[in-house]
């Protein structure tokens, strides 16, 4: 607080030191320094020492810009109006409730002879003050409503003496804000403003009337001033009477359906070089026009009291205007809800777009029949007015499908056909192609992947237009041939060539290069087509030219949109050819684009952090405790399986003493985990088998290089309570002592075998009487090798 205090304190005395003259030069950077004191100017008045010394500093602010108000240099009233704007932004409630000298001062001016500056400030000052009221109704009532009448009644006068025709702009903003939020105060000057209004919404500059035959025509508008006057005539239902209880609906209903009707009856007048294929669904159309010294006019009056017109060129502008203010009725918002007759907006622009410009003779089936009563001139100057007529429907096509939404889905097909009969004719306008690339674009984003076959195949010439205007063709005069003439001149031969003929290098782009709309919304509608159109409706030339186009200009959005949207393959199990290796090198920095190379790569960490190797030494002892319960486990399933009566057989105390050996061997955990297979040893002095029945491999060994066999069991019944785990690392199995089967064994313990199991052991016991020593996984017999 003390700081801001500071601030506003040396902001008063700058403003008090500086010369009047000079003060216009000073503002901007008082206006910038003012931010800073947001608390002061918005804080209440309190008893404590600083807010008592903040409200002595504002009141001496405030008064001296209402000093600087009525200062009698133009100079000082400019800059005051300047900081008052800017202290009514930043000071909320305190300081509005404290701005009603501001606003005596401030109207005061706009009735005074002050330049156009200072008035336009004045005025935009003013709406600003007026619409931040709105939220509180006691400033509201207290000198919002009674300061609103006198300033609607100034800015009126301004924008009728014609003087100050900049300034008309600037009165129909403030009145495009204010008439909403007070529609009331309105109601009483619609007589005033509506006839203002005609002259702008519509104008007619090309009419051969004379400004006596026509009074009230105003030619020196801007068209922001012809876009702001047309979103103020929608509005002008809000002020109708009883608009609280629902009239202003009907009001916008009845005046939206006034501009269709308007449109067709000056188009009755336009059009009437030809016969039109297109029927009015309205009673008492009239598809021939009045004429007077064969020019068309409209010098009736109609139900918008719009002024009369001459000419083909001025219906041409007629007709444009009020497609305009259609265009307007359907962007700007309401108060209400509204009731909209999508039916005749489509029976407008069906008549609109059926209209075209006759291509030949060859196209005998879309040939426009003329009319015989109108002379050739202004069949030909309706050529020449077609391209812009048709541009203005295109802009009603999109503002109908952006208030709608997908309320009107059903009508793109149809709507999508007539814009192709548009372009197929009128394809050599670069407005055309603009308006027609958009159109199709958010046609396609609504419905093109529900579109058939047959809508998309009537797309190609716009796909191959679009892709020539992104790229456009190059002609290379050189190829041209010289053109020479020949004249005789004091009875010789003369030969007159062209010298720039032979620069081979000149080369020529084509016109469409210079339009960036042009440019913008053919990529626009390439990156559409990729993602919103069926690939398989798409012929293989299209799709190629397409993603050439879309490679050479490196445009990321439509290669992108290609890549995810591949063509389909023409061979059997190989998939069609894609541009993402060309994405991937031209657009290698974008972050979409690598996601897209790279959709789930996992996190890589670099270094061996603290954290890490205590996480690896708890693996290596958890893995280390695993293995030896394994060991422990299937030592003793080996165990329990293949177990038998010890007191009824012979042990081989070689083997015995070799699974001894086998288990006192260490394994280390390095070797279990690289797959090695660690293998007992075995000494020389163990004794073997009987040679019939032994089969040991008789390898030398080495000290650092051991070796043990580990065979399968034989085929024996296993428990159904005994689970034997799958083991992915070897492990040491100890060698088991052999039983010979004896009588008693047998019949003590009868263990089940399968018939395989069976029939060895039989032959076993007719083999031989003795005991043998058995050798785990070896087989017993000859007969078996």
């Amino acid at each position: 607080m003390a700081n801001e205090l500071a601030t506003l304190r040396a902001l008063t005395y700058r403003i008090q030191s500086t010369p009047t003259s000079q003060l216009p030069q000073h503002v901007p950077a008082i206006a910038s320094s003012l931010a800073t004191c947001k608390t002061v100017l918005s804080s209440p008045a309190s008893s404590s020492k600083t807010a008592s010394e903040a409200s002595v500093a504002v009141h001496r602010y405030r008064t001296l810009l209402s000093t600087l108000l009525q200062d009698r240099t133009i100079q000082g009233r400019w800059a005051a109006i300047v900081l008052v704007k800017s202290t009514i932004e930043i000071g909320g409630w305190e300081t509005l409730s404290n701005s009603k000298p501001w606003v005596q001062g401030l109207l005061g001016i706009l009735t005074k002879p002050e330049p156009f500056s200072s008035k336009q400030l004045c005025i935009i000052t003013l709406t600003r003050i007026f619409t931040l009221t709105r939220d509180y109704p006691t400033l509201l009532r207290e000198f919002t409503t009674p300061s609103l009448t006198p300033f609607i009644q100034s800015t009126l006068q301004i924008a009728a003496s014609r003087t100050t025709p900049a300034l008309l702009e600037t009165i129909l903003e403030s009145y495009n804000q204010l008439l909403p939020r007070h529609p009331t105060t309105f109601r009483s000057y619609l007589k005033q403003i509506r006839p203002l209004l005609n002259q702008i919404i519509a104008p007619t500059p090309s009419s051969k009337l004379s400004p006596e035959q026509a009074p009230g025509t105003r030619p020196d508008v801007t068209h922001a001033t012809i876009e702001a006057a047309r979103r103020l005539y929608t509005q002008l239902p809000h002020s109708a009477p009883n608009a609280a209880k629902g009239a202003a609906s009907e009001e916008w209903q009845a005046a939206f359906k006034q501009a269709i009707e308007n449109c067709h009856r000056v188009g009755d007048k336009v059009f009437r070089a030809v016969l039109e294929d297109w029927r009015p669904s309205r009673a008492g159309a009239n598809t021939t026009g009045e004429t007077l010294d064969d020019e068309v006019q409209d010098r009736t009056a109609d139900a918008m009291s719009l002024p009369p017109w001459s000419g083909i060129f001025a219906g041409g502008e007629r007709l444009v205007g009020l497609l305009g203010l259609v265009k307007s009725y359907l962007l700007c918002p309401t108060a209400l809800p509204v009731n909209l007759n999508v039916g005749t907006l489509v029976d407008l622009l069906t008549r609109m777009f059926s209209l075209t410009i006759p291509a030949g003779k060859a196209q005998s089936l879309n040939a426009v029949r003329f009319n015989n009563q109108v002379s050739q001139e202004e069949r030909e100057n309706l050529w020449l007015l077609l391209p812009k007529v048709h541009v203005a429907a295109i802009d009603v096509l999109l503002a109908l499908t952006q208030r709608t939404a997908a309320s009107t889905v059903s009508i793109d097909a149809a709507v999508l056909d007539q814009l192709m009969w548009v372009f197929v004719a009128e394809k050599d306008v670069p407005e055309i192609r603009t308006s027609l690339y958009s159109a199709v674009a958010q046609l396609l984003r609504r419905s093109g992947v529900a579109l058939p076959k047959s809508s998309v195949d009537s797309l190609g010439p716009v796909i191959r237009q679009c892709c020539e205007d992104i790229l456009p063709q190059e002609k290379n005069n050189a190829t041209t041939k010289q053109i020479s003439t020949q004249t005789k001149a004091n009875g010789g031969a003369q030969a007159t060539t062209n010298a720039d003929a032979f620069l081979s290098a000149t080369k020529a782009k084509g016109v469409s290069a210079n339009f960036t709309g042009l440019q913008a919304a053919a990529h626009a509608l390439l990156t559409v087509l990729f993602t919103n159109v069926r690939s398989q409706y798409i012929s293989d030339s299209l799709r190629s030219r397409m993603d050439r186009t879309a490679v050479l200009t490196s445009d990321k959005d439509a290669m992108v949109a290609s890549v995810l949207n591949p063509p389909p393959s023409s061979k059997f199990g190989k998939p069609a050819a894609s541009i993402l290796p060309l994405l991937a090198r031209s657009q290698s920095d974008k972050q979409d684009v690598e996601a897209l190379m790279r959709p789930r790569m996992p996190v890589i960490l670099t270094g061996n952090t603290e954290s890490d190797a205590v996480q690896e030494e708890e693996e290596e002892e958890n893995g280390a405790s695993e293995d030896e319960e394994e060991d422990q486990f299937v030592g003793n399933e080996l165990d329990t399986i293949l177990e038998t009566d010890g007191g009824n057989s012979g042990v081989d105390i070689a083997m015995t003493e070799a699974a001894d050996q086998a288990v006192e061997t260490p394994v280390t955990r390095n070797s279990r985990r690289a797959n090695t297979v660690v293998k007992r040893p075995q000494e020389d002095a163990t004794p073997f088998s009987p040679p019939k029945r032994a089969r040991v491999s008789e390898e030398p060994q080495t000290e650092t290089q051991i070796r043990t066999t580990i065979a399968p069991p034989r085929p024996m019944a296993i428990p159904a309570t005994t689970l034997v785990p799958a083991l992915e690392t070897p492990v040491v199995v100890p060698a088991l002592p052999t039983v010979a089967p004896t009588a008693s064994s047998t019949s003590s313990v009868p263990p089940p075998k399968s018939n395989a199991a069976e029939e060895e052991s039989s032959e076993d016991d007719d083999d031989e009487d003795g005991k043998i020593s058995l050798v785990l996984g070896q087989d017993t017999d000859s007969e078996s090798e």
